[in-house]
């Protein structure tokens, strides 16, 4: 189904790469300036609300779930009588899951809601040098690429009957690091090789102003995400 049969353009929300990176960076940074657990669950709340939109419900899910159990970590934290190692582990896997969930949260959008081409083209157009996009575009393309490749791995090996717990596992545990991770290691490096000549072939390291089929631009959906996060954080901060 395409956006426009889904009920319009804006729909999922076609962000602007621009867009979506600027709201990492703000995600990003702003867990960091704030203990309170209103502030921190209203930046939390961004990329969740992205991921629904883009109707990412599995991803959203798990780190609605997540987030929710780092919260409540933090609010029995002192009431309950640990031992000393236990509750320095606590602390720490808390801390990290209430700042790093959410910017994680909004990597999984961006990756998923952002084509190479619009990236590239956006990058472009922050007049990003081509030692960055370049790189950026290989590894872009790589990540999925590589996912495919390892779940093809994955079906097959699971024919085969190699997978943990089965009988050929326990009669040879090694095989399965041969049989998966050897092939994984081989694919990696022929797609890497393959995506950098791809780049390459595209001339993405040609001098000069680039053409693209990508169709990006600052649009009223971007002004008014914006104006509602910097409402929401704003808000959020001055009553806490």
């Amino acid at each position: 189904m395409s956006t426009t049969d889904a009920g319009g353009e804006y729909f999922p929300l076609k962000l602007d790469p621009r867009t979506k990176i600027f709201l990492m960076v703000v995600v990003a940074m702003t867990e960091l300036l704030n203990d309170s657990t209103y502030f921190t669950a209203a930046v939390a709340a961004i990329p969740i609300l992205l991921l629904l939109q883009n109707r990412q419900f599995k991803i959203a899910i798990w780190y609605i779930v997540l987030f929710g159990l780092g919260l409540l970590v933090k609010a029995s934290h002192g009431q309950l009588e640990l031992p000393m190692l236990v509750n320095m582990i606590a602390v720490l896997l808390t801390g990290f899951v209430l700042r790093l969930a959410p910017a994680f949260a909004m990597a999984a959008y961006f990756i998923a809601s952002t084509t190479a081409t619009e990236l590239v083209t956006g990058l472009g157009r922050m007049k990003v040098t081509r030692k960055i996009t370049i790189p950026i575009s290989v590894i872009f393309r790589f990540v999925p690429t590589m996912q495919e490749e390892f779940r093809s791995i994955n079906d097959a090996m699971r024919m085969r009957g190699i997978r943990l717990g089965a009988k050929k596992f326990w009669r040879n545990p090694t095989a399965l690091l041969e049989y998966r991770f050897i092939p994984l290691v081989i694919s990696m490096a022929k797609i890497g090789n393959e995506l950098s000549a791809a780049a390459l072939t595209r001339g993405l390291e040609r001098p000069g102003q680039h053409t693209s089929i990508a169709r990006i631009g600052f649009r009223p959906v971007d002004v008014a995400v914006l104006v509602l996060v910097a409402v929401l954080l704003m808000a959020t901060y001055a009553f806490t």
